[in-house]
């Protein structure tokens, strides 16, 4: 996969901050932790819900529409929103993508 600049500069990415940015033909969300920037796909695999109007709590991510959490870093399934015991369920991780920064800006290895 190549390399693509996202135009952001890692530096105006707020810790425990949630963006989403279009890269070509493609969004990716940018998810700031307390250190380190993830990059995965911007809706929920289940619901399709806007990951970026959910919540985030450290390295946890709940989408706002069913509930469903995962965690960034890995991209996996925390909470399945039926209660069902994870990797079960109906709902899939969450797509990521390898990050770099380069000369300051977030760059992101995408198909």
């Amino acid at each position: 996969m190549p390399w693509k600049t996202t135009g952001v500069a890692a530096g105006t990415l707020a810790p425990d901050s949630l963006r989403e940015v279009g890269v070509g033909s493609s969004s990716i969300l940018l998810v700031k932790g307390a250190e380190e920037i993830h990059a995965v796909d911007p809706y929920c695999p289940h619901a399709g819900g806007v990951l970026a109007e959910g919540v985030l709590d450290g390295s946890r991510l709940t989408c706002p529409v069913h509930s469903a959490v995962f965690e960034t870093g890995t991209g996996r399934v925390l909470e399945d929103p039926f209660g069902i015991q994870p990797p079960e369920g109906g709902v899939r991780p969450l797509t990521r993508y390898p990050v770099r920064v380069v000369d300051g800006v977030v760059e992101a290895d995408l198909p």
